[in-house]
């Protein structure tokens, strides 16, 4: 059967063949090469993005490791400050006196669930006592004036003030729990 073919049909069954084995490689072997080739590039894109965000944490570590130092610092200092013995209390309100020249003449604490009850009594000039007043309500927010009474003799003052200092059990708590967290952890 190929004997009778003429010459000219020859040649066009010859590149008939040629294209079709050209596009069998093409669609059988070629392409998927080149899709296959394509995914793995894509993978190595990814993992390429991947790393560099890993290295960027990474170079973040010691950066991160200081802010964490500075709030853990920070919730330390806060956690201190939130308990106040009478005493700190007493020695701060001393030293306002001492500051502004207002006498502590007499003082007496007390003792609440809710914190700690203080009566004192100052002597001192208007504006020292007025002075006095502000250093004692810019030092604790929790400190608290609940009665406040005025006399005059000559020229000195005579104060009489009930102050406050709320500290609720529940802070205490807090805080002792926080304290029982870090000493468990720490060991």
């Amino acid at each position: 059967m190929i004997g009778r073919l003429s010459r000219r049909e020859k040649i066009l069954l010859l590149i008939a063949l040629v294209a079709l084995i050209a596009g069998g490689y093409y669609y059988f072997l070629y392409q998927p090469i080149v899709e296959e080739q394509e995914m793995v590039q894509n993978e190595i894109n990814d993992l390429i993005d991947q790393h560099t965000i890993a290295v960027e944490r990474v170079s973040q570590i010691p950066e991160l490791e200081d802010e964490l130092a500075a709030l853990e610092e920070e919730r330390a200092e806060l956690l201190e400050a939130a308990i106040r013995e009478p005493e700190e209390i007493l020695a701060a309100i001393n030293v306002f006196s001492q500051e502004t020249g207002v006498n502590i003449e007499e003082y007496s604490k007390g003792e609440r669930e809710d914190g700690l009850p203080l009566q004192m009594t100052f002597t001192g000039n208007f504006f020292p006592i007025l002075d006095f007043s502000r250093m004692v309500d810019n030092w604790d927010y929790r400190l608290v004036v609940e009665d406040f009474n005025l006399s005059v003799n000559d020229e000195e003052i005579t104060t009489n003030m009930s102050f406050f200092f709320h500290q609720p059990d529940e802070l205490r708590e807090f805080i002792e729990a926080e304290s029982n967290e870090v000493e468990s952890n720490g060991e």
